[in-house]
């Protein structure tokens, strides 16, 4: 019976593939509302939209990928290098594109005079940290249907960063022997935070009567401050679990079977899990199965391969629909005509990045002489 490690072949896999469809649900699901076709992005279970699915899966394969990366690399510094070269170019180019050229282009369409350069060079230095700290460039993108928002999918690279300093420091605390246990315990911690924003607030509100106004008031005081650490944490936990569900697959690669019958068991476990509203919080583990079962076969082997696009694709969508959808304020279009658009004009962007830009920082890893072997060739 073929385990994971022996499946997933470093150069005929479908991982490239499956990235790709996860950057495209992203892009089409954040162009229904930002083109104003739909007042939320679309649902697939309850109230898990879909690009949240997509997100799930990114980090799995980002667990698996870097785990690897973390242990073939000679040091946390050649690590930390590698990583930034993966990530940060192209973030670079994506605040210079909207502070730049799109926030001016904006103006223009709207047939507004001026442009607050001010604003835009805010945009692109407090945005350096990969955390989004200001969101729109002043007067733009005032009428469009999701105003005052330039790049909002890129609010997961702060936390994806995060997650790769932490394997790395977990590796030069605990060692490659102890690894394991300190991956086990980031799952554990990611899904303790999960379960207690769902039953936090409601455990709060629920456990006074509405005539014991003072005793419901120092509760709601108390429950406040720990609401905020729980929310504080909650977006990396969404993430992270996903994360180290992936990185744990990676540990045990040579002893994980791919068995057809568990992969649909975990997949109707998944859906499962998705009906109740739970998807989030306990299916990272079944999931993560399912998306590096696919990603080993070699059917899409050819597919965005040996380069990846997605990234790029990811990244600078939103900048773009949001463009499209200024155009479409006086210029509207079927939503059959708008969805293609946003993919017409994201493409060139993200294949020029990638050839002009990803690509050619990432020979400079070879600075800090590591000696990492990657599942893929762009890993």
């Amino acid at each position: 019976m073929t385990t994971l490690g022996q499946a997933l072949d470093p150069r005929r896999n479908s991982i490239n593939a499956i990235r790709m469809f996860f950057a495209l649900s992203v892009l089409f699901g954040h162009a229904l509302p930002l083109g104003g076709y739909m007042t939320g992005m679309p649902k697939l279970f309850f109230d898990d939209e879909i690009p949240t699915y997509a997100l799930a899966g990114f980090f799995v394969m980002s667990g698996y990928l870097i785990a690897a990366s973390r242990l073939a690399s000679r040091s946390f510094w050649d690590y930390i290098w590698r990583r930034l070269l993966r990530m940060y170019p192209a973030w670079i180019a994506s605040l210079l594109l909207v502070g730049v050229v799109l926030g001016p282009i904006s103006r223009m369409i709207e047939g507004k005079s001026g442009y607050d350069w001010t604003s835009g060079i805010d945009y692109i230095v407090y945005n350096l940290g990969l955390k989004l700290i200001q969101l729109n460039i002043t007067g733009t993108l005032d009428d469009v249907p999701v105003a005052g928002v330039w790049n909002f999918s890129a609010w997961t690279l702060f936390y994806e960063f995060t997650l790769w300093v932490g394997m790395g420091l977990l590796l030069t605390i605990l060692g490659r022997r102890y690894l394991h246990i300190g991956v086990y315990l980031g799952l554990v911690f990611f899904t303790l935070v999960k379960v207690l924003d769902r039953f936090v607030v409601t455990y709060s509100s629920s456990n006074y009567g509405a005539e014991d106004t003072a005793a419901k008031k120092i509760a709601e005081a108390n429950a406040s401050s720990f609401d905020s650490l729980v929310a504080s944490f909650e977006p990396l936990a969404r993430l992270g679990i996903f994360f180290m569900a992936g990185a744990i697959l990676y540990l045990h690669r040579d002893k994980v079977k791919l068995v057809p019958a568990v992969a649909w068991a975990c997949l109707a476990l998944c859906v499962g899990l998705g009906v109740i509203g739970w998807f989030h919080v306990f299916a990272a583990l079944p999931f993560a199965y399912v998306v590096m079962y696919l990603g080993s076969s070699p059917r899409l082997s050819r597919v965005n391969y040996p380069d990846d696009y997605s990234y790029g694709v990811y990244i600078y969508a939103f900048p773009v629909t949001q463009i499209l959808a200024t155009i479409a304020l006086d210029h509207p279009m079927p939503v059959w005509v708008f969805l293609p658009l946003c993919f017409i004009v994201t493409a060139p962007l993200a294949f020029v990045s990638w050839h002009l830009l990803e690509k050619q920082a990432m020979k400079l890893k070879r600075l800090t002489k590591g000696r990492d072997a990657p599942v893929i060739g762009v890993s």
